[in-house]
């Protein structure tokens, strides 16, 4: 259930969101082998929050993550992650002047969490979580629940695509 907060001062279009939210689902589940349903994307309009940097008052756009903690994350691994989510950034909405992004921040102190009844898997148990749990992600998709028929095609699309 990683949780990236996009807190902007320059306008972004509800395309834009969209965008980006979609560029950064398709980061974290590729890098950390997180199915897409759980990437949650919450956006914050902070133009009139005051922040202070170093003791002066500042306006920046910022995106904070958080994430599970790990052995197998590294430093380095989340170092790209934050590249990566600043090159998408500009990408989609620029970087000039205030539309730049001037943070990334990892909080990687995520525990743990629950969703939909069901407890998420340790770092590097993922694979194993999503073949433990299949039964149960079917029977929610069966009733109905939108986020498992798409982790369901997800799913089924990895596999077929492993073969």
């Amino acid at each position: 259930m990683p949780l990236y907060d996009v807190e902007y001062v320059t306008p972004l279009t509800p395309e834009q969101q969209e965008q980006l939210a979609i560029a950064f689902t398709d980061l974290h589940s590729k890098r950390f082998n997180t199915p897409r349903f759980f990437v949650n994307v919450r956006y914050t309009d902070v133009n009139n929050q005051v922040v202070f940097r170093g003791g002066l008052r500042r306006k920046y756009n910022r995106v904070v993550i958080r994430t599970r903690a790990g052995s197998n994350r590294t430093n380095e691994a989340y170092l790209d992650h934050c590249k990566q989510i600043t090159t998408e950034w500009e990408r989609i909405i620029g970087s000039e002047g205030e539309r730049g992004l001037r943070t990334v921040w990892i909080m990687g102190a995520l525990t743990t969490a629950l969703e939909a009844g069901i407890g998420r898997p340790k770092t590097g148990e993922e694979n194993q979580w999503l073949k433990d749990n299949m039964a149960h992600f079917e029977t929610l998709a069966a009733a109905g629940d939108e986020d498992f028929n798409e982790l369901l095609k997800e799913f089924k699309g990895k596999k077929s695509n492993a073969i």
